[in-house]
């Protein structure tokens, strides 16, 4: 049986209050609060309710207790025993996911638990919607343009990638027989040219050595 606690009406009595105006202040001030205040009220649970029977069989353990301990286990990259213990123990994710009491029933999840609500979340591909809509919140609460990247963020694809064994074969054997060309054409133009050459070993210390600036009226010389 599916069940999950009202997160989005507020309550008439602050059940942290004994916590005092400083210590209350620095909760509310971290990512805990944050997460209480902008992220609880928006966790997909109701994506999950088709899942499990409106009336019939145990009720399932709260869903937002569990989605939000399933975030912060991605978040600190906790294994599934810390994510127990710091369920259990954590006064910031007590505070973060709002959880009233004291109760083993409140602040206690099995690792069963984790893995069947991890397993159905990908199953269900609500695991998706559940980045999506928490980075959506996040880049709205921050008010982040996601229109706009920074450069050392843009992936740069190689454009070899998107072509076949012929297609670079092409590409190659095109940009060798262009260059080629131009290649022949520039020696053609520089040999036809009246620039006068000295190929003595004496003079010009080496074989087609240029002597000197070009005169329209010498030849070639040896």
């Amino acid at each position: 049986m599916f069940f999950a606690r009202d997160c989005k009406t507020g309550s008439l009595f602050d059940k942290w209050d004994y916590m005092g105006p400083k210590r209350l202040k620095l909760r509310e001030d971290s990512w805990a609060g944050l997460f209480r205040r902008e992220i609880l009220p928006e966790l997909p649970v109701d994506k999950l309710a088709p899942s499990f029977h409106e009336n019939f069989g145990r009720p399932t353990k709260e869903v937002y207790t569990t989605l939000g301990a399933l975030i912060f286990q991605q978040m600190f990259n906790t294994t599934d025993d810390e994510t127990v213990e710091q369920l259990a123990f954590n006064l910031q994710w007590h505070f973060a996911l709002d959880l009233p009491g004291e109760s083993d029933a409140v602040k206690y999840i099995s690792r069963k638990t984790l893995w069947t609500m991890r397993g159905m979340l990908s199953e269900k591909e609500v695991d998706m919607l559940l980045f999506a809509q928490v980075t959506d919140k996040l880049a709205k609460v921050f008010s982040v343009d996601t229109r706009n990247q920074r450069l050392d963020s843009v992936h740069i694809t190689s454009n070899m990638r998107r072509l076949g064994r012929i297609g670079i074969f092409v590409r190659v054997i095109t940009r060798f027989l262009l260059n080629r060309v131009v290649i022949t054409g520039i020696c053609s133009n520089r040999w036809a040219s009246p620039m006068p050459v000295d190929i003595s070993p004496v003079r010009g210390k080496g074989p087609f050595r240029w002597s000197g600036p070009p005169n329209r009226t010498e030849r070639w010389s040896r």
